[in-house]
């Protein structure tokens, strides 16, 4: 089986930013390289097998998937083995912002 190729869009090279900055003031050091080891697992298994986590929305083929208890990973599932990272959501961070 063909893995499939996934894309970083400009909101999620944002948010996943932001998120780093804001771990980076409250979290040690190997904490952080912990949640990059996390992500890095995370997309790979996404590319193997992007149904594996929950779906979000059955209509847009969006999933997420959980990476610690404040940050959540956002994905669409394309044509043609192609997926979209959409966003790092925080939970902490204020919907309006």
């Amino acid at each position: 089986m063909k893995n499939y190729d996934v894309k970083w869009t400009p909101e999620s090279n944002k948010t996943f930013n932001e998120n780093l900055e804001h771990l980076s003031e409250e979290w040690d050091f190997q904490s952080i390289n912990n949640f990059l080891d996390r992500v890095d697992e995370i997309i790979e298994s996404i590319s193997k097998n992007p149904y594996l986590f929950q779906t979000y929305s059955t209509k847009y083929e969006i999933h997420r998937c959980v990476i610690n208890k404040h940050i959540t990973l956002f994905y669409r599932i394309k044509k043609h083995n192609k997926i979209d990272l959409i966003t790092f959501w925080n939970s902490h961070k204020n919907p309006s912002d």
